[in-house]
């Protein structure tokens, strides 16, 4: 057996940087602004877990406003990604998205 081009696989989850991953967004919804926020605004750091083939499998709240948590991480939830490669193969990623809510101009 010829071990000598393979490479071991990366243990997943990889992490990547959000700016990384934002440029791999296929489909994206903005989060509704929930009606108790009444004119605020504010931001929300996630924690989301993408699947090999770019589905959000988890989308935890890191930091910021509890206002928006829940939508934020319902919004992204729904959110398509291309999937991530490593050596050609699709792997699952650890990110971090930042989504920012203002009241409606």
């Amino acid at each position: 057996m010829n071990k000598r081009n393979q490479v071991p696989p990366p243990i997943e989850p990889v992490a990547v940087p959000e700016a990384s991953e934002r440029a791999l967004i296929l489909e994206s919804s903005a989060p509704s602004y929930p009606a108790t926020a009444k004119g605020q605004q504010g931001s929300v750091v996630l924690q989301v877990l993408i699947a090999r083939d770019g589905s959000v499998q988890d989308a935890k709240f890191m930091q910021g406003s509890l206002l928006f948590a829940r939508n934020a991480i319902d919004a992204v939830r729904e959110w398509k990604f291309k999937p991530y490669s490593i050596n050609g193969h699709p792997v699952s990623v650890l990110t971090q998205i930042t989504i920012r809510f203002k009241p409606a101009q």
